[in-house]
């Protein structure tokens, strides 16, 4: 169905305002004219959010519909609203290479009777950013937990938590998702009894090469690397981080020399030697906290991202509630403290930077609102800059940057 247009006086979005279709309805927010004129004859950039629609895991509201859209300022970093789509608790969001397609994982176990849950595509209006549902299919799998899209777009990679296994999507031409096409499933388990009974992928990444995947397992204490294989996956390498780490994000230096592996349970950060023309997982670096000396609250890390500059790496705490800045070593790839920043981060589930490093955005999950940090770009440090845009419980956040 076409979006429907709202006036642009009720753009502002409070913590429970929503205005919602019904069904699977989608709700087009006008641009304000002021926001329109600013953007000038330069090429757009729009920003795509997933929040939790229901149940959101750790605590937080239910946002009534699901997927948002808001466009970028690149001067000042403002995000302006632009689209609500309803969908059925999106949480992380990822785009194709050719950036026309926009990818969503539907982190439910419940999809059609099955105990599955599902994956969205979405078309994307590159004027306007707008998003068209495509298609949905089943993960044959529940509760998905991160997703990937292959260079060559041809595939969707999804890790999922429950199901305890990594599936595989073909895209087709059109960007629409076919069928699962591969299955890879982990065995095990590891001594924390409440996380760890069985096997939970938790995060699926590609390589800077783009020939081989980082996998995450919080359920065995497991980092692996898969090949694509004729629509599947294929065991590449593996190593094991400390009993009870519960590995949950990954990140590659810009090189590729380095995997840094963010692990949940201990709140820590793994690095190990990475070796981008075979896939193997060498030994491992370095394991340094993400909480500051003296800290004793509850562990709990969300995500980690690696600055464009290559020069620092950042972190979140959702129990120290802080983003942790560190520097890394150009020769070994080690990590040092910056600090941390914790004015306005409420339970960070995911934060992202802009596509040229200068603000870092914080998704706060409790705090239904996304928090800016500008980026000191000789030291890394990060420092409040007061723009807080509302959002209710967004999960997961992606830049679409023109072509």
């Amino acid at each position: 169905m076409e979006p429907t247009l709202i006036n642009s006086a009720r753009l502002a979005i409070g913590r429970r305002e929503a205005l919602i279709a019904g069904g699977l309805g989608v709700i087009g927010l006008t641009l304000s004219l002021g926001a329109a004129a600013a953007a000038g004859g330069a090429a757009p950039i729009f920003v795509y959010v997933g929040s939790y629609t229901k149940d959101p895991p750790g605590g937080g509201s239910n946002n009534p519909i699901g997927l948002s859209v808001f466009r970028f300022d690149a001067a000042k970093g403002m995000l302006t609203p632009v689209q609500q789509v309803q969908s059925a608790n999106p949480s992380f969001v990822a785009l194709d290479p050719s950036k026309r397609h926009l990818y969503v994982i539907n982190e439910i176990d419940d999809y059609e009777g099955q105990k599955s849950g599902s994956a969205e595509a979405y078309a994307i209006d590159p004027k306007s950013g707008m998003l068209t549902l495509l298609n949905r299919q089943s993960l044959n799998s529940p509760i998905p937990a991160h997703l990937a899209v292959d260079p060559t777009g041809r595939h969707l990679v999804v890790g999922n938590y429950i199901g305890g296994d990594f599936v595989v999507l073909p895209i087709e031409a059109d960007g629409k998702l076919g069928p699962v096409s591969g299955t890879l499933k982990d065995t095990g388990s590891g001594p924390n009894t409440a996380r760890q009974e069985a096997p939970h992928p938790h995060s699926v990444v590609f390589d800077p090469a783009g020939h081989f995947i980082a996998a995450a397992d919080l359920g065995i204490d497991k980092v692996q690397t898969f090949r694509l294989t004729d629509g599947g996956l294929t065991r590449v390498s593996e190593a094991t981080l400390a009993p009870g780490a519960g590995p949950r994000h990954v990140a590659f230096d810009l090189k590729g020399r380095i995997l840094y592996v963010l692990n949940e349970l201990n709140a820590t950060i793994t690095s190990f030697a990475y070796d981008s023309a075979t896939g193997k997982i060498g030994k491992e670096l370095q394991t340094i906290s993400t909480e500051p000396e003296g800290y004793a609250g509850p562990h709990s890390t969300a995500e980690i991202v690696v600055h464009p500059s290559g020069k620092f790496l950042y972190a979140s705490n959702r129990g120290h509630n802080s983003i942790v800045g560190y520097r890394i070593d150009p020769a070994t790839g080690k990590l040092s403290v910056i600090g941390f920043a914790t004015e306005g981060v409420n339970f960070p589930r995911n934060f992202t930077l802009d596509p040229h490093g200068k603000w870092l955005y914080v998704a706060n999950q409790k705090g239904d609102n996304i928090v800016q940090f500008a980026i000191n770009p000789k030291t890394g440090a990060l420092t409040p800059t007061g723009q807080v845009t509302p959002s209710i419980t967004p999960v997961a956040m992606v830049f679409r940057t023109p072509r």
